[in-house]
């Protein structure tokens, strides 16, 4: 390796380096209890939903990592805004109906693979029945 390319990798270790002491919100805001979903649904979400719509959110390896954790952290965040589930129980009707579309479009839609692509967190596999778990609450909630 000739100076330049021994200079130049030296410049990318040491902005690598620094990129890790870039402060990101990785916290985790109080949460209530969604109550008002029931247990079974609950359930299905918590398994599938909440590392990314809650403020429960395991932050994997890759949220501590940067540049990485740039898009893990953003990812989440949008995630949150669009629809935050810990927030389910205090939200107007309105937002409850919203919350139960999504929910219902993304279920009907099988594709859940490409919904959570989130680097570090596990590709959503949901069952038949926890589709149906959340199709039927969901239809319910729209009525």
């Amino acid at each position: 390796m000739n100076k330049g390319n021994s200079t130049t990798a030296g410049w990318i270790i040491i902005a690598l380096i620094l990129c890790q002491f870039v402060p990101l919100n990785r916290i985790n805001p109080p949460s209530t209890t969604p109550s008002a979903i029931p247990a079974d649904v609950r359930s299905v979400l918590a398994a599938h939903c909440y590392r990314c719509h809650s403020n429960e959110t395991k932050w994997p390896v890759s949220a501590y990592i940067a540049p990485l954790s740039w898009i893990v952290v953003r990812e989440v965040h949008k995630a949150r805004n669009a629809m935050n589930l810990s927030n389910y129980r205090d939200s107007p009707p309105a937002v409850r109906s919203a919350v139960a579309k999504a929910i219902r479009k993304i279920s009907e839609s099988g594709n859940l693979s490409r919904h959570a692509g989130i680097p570090g967190f596990p590709q959503i596999r949901i069952t038949g029945q926890e589709r149906r778990t959340l199709l039927e609450w969901a239809s319910d909630k729209q009525l």
